[in-house]
């Protein structure tokens, strides 16, 4: 495998994984409110998952992913986004995985594939898959329908399990996130994998133009994800949404009328789990309302 050299900021929870100088042993937990313990390749992770009153065990319900950006906790991203409210209304389990702690102290997600050319040790793909297990064994989850979003590096790790295990990862939704060079070259995902994405022109932390080496630009990414879907039109709209933001949408048709690939461009916006508000609607509702057109059916 070719050898991607990272490099690293830090601001809020936002990593670009690992520089040089980090050392890559993965310390495991993490301590989260009413976090749940499971072992992984001999070392404790957690999680923390949020089951709706609405929850019946007769019927089959989706499986949605939250994952925190670097530096981040799973009880972080709980409070940032608002998908425990949506899960109430629309009766799905939503789970919050607590990224591996470096020697640093810093929490993170392995976005590439583990490997000794790899600055982490953390298998994490790994990880998802056997949470995704664990939990389809004391929930009735629709294996067609597990979802993932997440923020920062955490959204870089969604375009990761939409390429690496979508055989059990049915859409993601990246806020604030990049697809890395190495998921592009090594991507292998199944003929309905959803993705959304959204980014800000001015998010210095994750640009909208890329790093060159590193990362794919929101345009190529949109790129690879259009033509993989066999896309043939796009639909583009402008528009202020109602809480002044300025925004692009773009959404890619293929030759069915299907859409797969979705993206809101926001102008000017940062590095956040950005605060939307269009025709009723904000981010996590919006990211629902995407993943529950998509499965694995």
């Amino acid at each position: 495998m070719k050898k991607y050299l990272l490099i690293t900021f830090f601001i809020c929870s936002c990593s670009l994984e690992l520089s040089d100088n980090d050392k890559t042993e993965d310390k495991g937990i993490i301590k989260n409110e009413n976090g749940i313990s499971i072992e992984h390749n001999g070392i404790e992770r957690e999680y923390v998952l949020y089951v709706p009153n609405s929850y019946n065990d007769s019927s089959s319900v989706p499986l949605l992913f939250n994952f925190h950006g670097g530096g981040g906790s799973a009880t972080g991203q709980m409070y940032i986004s608002k998908m425990n409210l949506v899960a109430d209304t629309a009766t799905f389990i939503v789970v919050y995985p607590q990224g591996s702690s470096l020697d640093n102290g810093v929490s993170h997600w392995n976005s590439m594939i583990a490997t000794e050319d790899n600055k982490s040790a953390a298998d994490d793909i790994g990880f998802i898959s056997i949470l995704i297990d664990e939990i389809s064994s004391n929930y009735n989850i629709n294996p067609q329908r597990v979802y993932a979003c997440g923020y920062s590096n955490g959204a870089d790790f969604s375009f990761s399990l939409a390429c690496y295990l979508s055989d059990k990862i049915s859409a993601i939704s990246s806020v604030s996130g990049l697809m890395s060079l190495e998921s592009e070259s090594l991507c292998n995902p199944k003929e309905a994998t959803g993705v959304l994405i959204f980014n800000g022109t001015s998010d210095s932390y994750r640009p909208y133009n890329g790093i060159n080496g590193y990362y794919l630009s929101i345009e190529n990414t949109l790129e690879y994800w259009s033509n993989f879907h066999d896309s043939d039109s796009i639909k583009v709209e402008n528009f202020i949404d109602n809480n002044d933001n300025n925004i692009q949408y773009f959404e890619y048709l293929n030759s069915n009328n299907n859409s797969y690939v979705q993206h809101y461009k926001l102008i000017n916006g940062g590095h956040d789990w950005f605060n939307l508000s269009y025709q009723g609607s904000e981010i996590d509702q919006i990211i629902w309302s995407f993943f529950s057109n998509n499965s694995l059916e």
